[in-house]
């Protein structure tokens, strides 16, 4: 949930310096370079915790995802192995695989 709140920060900062830069007339390309720099800027060193925080949130999100995509049961290790010796067992007989 840090994540979500810190990413918040970080575009409402983004808009802040954006409207800032071209109500001072910078450009719309120099206005989102220099909102884009200013706003990491700031929340990475304006609100530590809250970025340890958040990246805390979404390191355990991945693992969860990882974790998620790479178990397998038994069932898929045993239609593997049935894959393989199909396969092979259609080598033998010199047949297309």
């Amino acid at each position: 949930m840090k994540f979500l709140y810190y990413t918040l920060l970080r575009f409402g900062l983004m808009a802040v310096v954006f409207v800032a830069c071209v109500y001072l007339g910078t450009g719309a390309i120099l206005a989102g370079v220099f909102a884009i720099l200013i706003a990491f800027a700031v929340a990475y060193l304006g609100f530590p915790r809250l970025h340890e925080q958040a990246s805390r949130d979404f390191g355990r999100f991945w693992r969860k995802l990882r974790g998620k995509k790479t178990k397998r049961t038994v069932e898929d290790e045993n239609i593997e192995v049935e894959d393989q010796y199909v396969d092979e067992q259609l080598r033998r007989e010199g047949r297309d695989v």
